[in-house]
């Protein structure tokens, strides 16, 4: 699944839909959640037989699909702490990357989409519920979010002699704004009636043959 989906996602963004990226973060999510190192699930997705390229990827390819991964771990991993309220702890399915700026990049989206949820959530306790904060993080743009993060724009705004530097950023922040919209889809599919997680709740499925 994230060796189709990653190509079919990149095809889709470029024509402005993010459908077929969504699944790539459902697949990379799976992953962490199974507790799969970051190293061990790209070695995978890299050793798969289907090669629906057609051809061997480039390698500025394999570096975005491993820089995407390490998004969606890296979003998985923090979100899991900030629940625990130990934001300082790590895992061992989490190795950002060994490429300095590719962590560099990955970790200031990640610490910054942090930022911002809490930002969302102070607005929404300032506007007395009327501003849902999580229906307002899941609908945010890459541009919108970037008004509201500072840090990213300035970042934006140096990267700009750099144009595959400042793709490889676009995209980071893309993926993991996604992330955060998949949980919550992933989220209402396992309520029931009342809104709580039923007890024996499943993912609805499409009725095809072999799912």
């Amino acid at each position: 699944m994230i060796e189709v989906s990653f190509l079919q996602g990149c095809m889709q963004l470029a024509q402005g839909y993010v459908d077929v990226l969504k699944l790539f973060i459902v697949a990379v999510k799976t992953g962490y959640e199974k507790k799969i190192p970051l190293d061990e699930l790209n070695q995978l997705v890299q050793d798969c037989p289907v090669n629906s390229a057609g051809r061997d990827l480039m390698k500025e390819e394999l570096e975005l699909r491993r820089e995407w991964m390490a998004v969606v771990y890296g979003m998985m991993e923090a979100l899991n702490n900030n629940e625990m309220g130990d934001q300082e702890t790590t895992s061992d399915t989490t190795t950002i990357s060994s490429n300095d700026s590719s962590q560099t990049r990955v970790t200031q989206v990640v610490d910054s989409m942090l930022q911002l949820q809490r930002y969302l959530q102070e607005e929404e306790v300032q506007s007395g519920g009327e501003q849902d904060s999580i229906v307002a993080l899941t609908n945010l743009t890459v541009e919108q979010a970037l008004q509201k993060l500072p840090n990213l724009s300035q970042l934006m705004d140096e990267l700009e002699s750099s144009p595959m530097e400042k793709a490889f950023l676009t995209n980071d922040i893309r993926v993991a704004l996604l992330t955060f919209k998949v949980i919550e889809e992933e989220k209402i599919c396992f309520e029931d009636r009342k809104g709580s997680l039923g007890p024996n709740s499943e993912i609805p499925r499409p009725p095809i043959k072999g799912t």
